[in-house]
């Protein structure tokens, strides 16, 4: 579908090699200014320092310093979290953390699309075995303790989200499929649009125009998928050969496809606002 619009949702960055020195008033030059609190972590876990920023305009801005797991040091790694659509409001606060820090990279982020047809029409199913969880609407492949692990997925009607949490009307349908991008490797800010993320190896996602042509028990295996009660692994070979010969009869989401065509647009707006370059191609110059 030429029509579904890919965005980035919560993204993280880390910055390395930040100074103690630097890092300590910093963080009381934010307490002070934001009136905030600094909250300490719990040992062995995470990150030991963290400050959360909300602005008057709704907007946040996370910061995690010094993780448990490094080694005792006057030198530690920053992250962030925050959406893209962010980053201007707090871009004070950033250019000095990338003027501190040693370099910056890309960890992980939420990448949603977004198309235009009914929650009902839009099948979805993982095809490395993670099972379905339905709560109120709204599709989850992955415990919720994984909620920051690569792959995992959760589908939702975007238009009703949008107006109960929001109030914003939205005009015709729209199911947003929403996919954590962590790569193995972090990757460097300046690079990240040589990256697009590549999802068609864990879903299989389509819009389902006509079930008709399916026999009642085809059917049926269908919406068991569709709404939770059973996963594609359950069935025989022969019925899911079935059931994935009618799917690519209908208008199948190809992830990468899209992902590859939007990506460079929808990141190089926030590359150029995180560290004042981008990458295009390992040769190229950076702009």
């Amino acid at each position: 579908m030429s029509n579904i619009k890919l965005s980035i949702d919560k993204m993280v960055i880390e910055y390395k090699d930040v100074h103690w020195k630097f890092f300590n008033p910093f963080k009381r030059n934010i307490c002070d200014y934001y009136g905030i609190t600094e909250f300490i972590g719990k040992a062995d876990w995470g990150f030991k320092y963290h400050l959360h920023i909300e602005s008057s305009h709704e907007t946040y801005l996370h910061i995690f310093y010094q993780p448990y797991h490094e080694p005792k040091s006057l030198k530690h790694s920053l992250r962030i979290e925050t959406h893209p659509d962010y980053l201007p409001e707090f871009k004070h606060l950033l250019d000095t953390l990338y003027q501190n820090a040693s370099s910056i990279w890309f960890v992980r982020c939420d990448v949603a699309f977004d198309i235009p047809s009914p929650i009902t029409n839009v099948f979805t199913s993982s095809k490395t075995g993670r099972r379905m969880n339905l709560y109120e609407g709204t599709r989850y492949f992955g415990r919720k303790s994984q909620r920051q692990q690569a792959g995992y997925c959760r589908v939702y009607d975007k238009r009703k989200e949008q107006e109960e949490r929001k109030g914003k009307k939205t005009v015709g349908e729209l199911t947003r499929v929403e996919i954590v991008y962590k790569p193995d490797e972090k990757i460097p800010m300046e690079d990240l649009v040589q990256h697009p993320p590549r999802f068609n190896q864990l879903y299989f996602c389509s819009v389902l125009h006509d079930l008709t042509p399916l026999k009642p028990e085809k059917r049926a295996i269908v919406l068991a998928v569709q709404n939770g009660l059973m996963t594609m692994d359950e069935f025989t070979p022969h019925h899911k050969r079935t059931i994935a010969e009618l799917l690519k009869s209908q208008e199948v989401v190809d992830f990468d496809s899209i992902a590859i065509e939007q990506w460079e647009e929808t990141v190089l707006l926030t590359c150029a606002l995180l560290c004042g370059r981008v990458n295009r191609t390992a040769n190229d110059e950076a702009c």
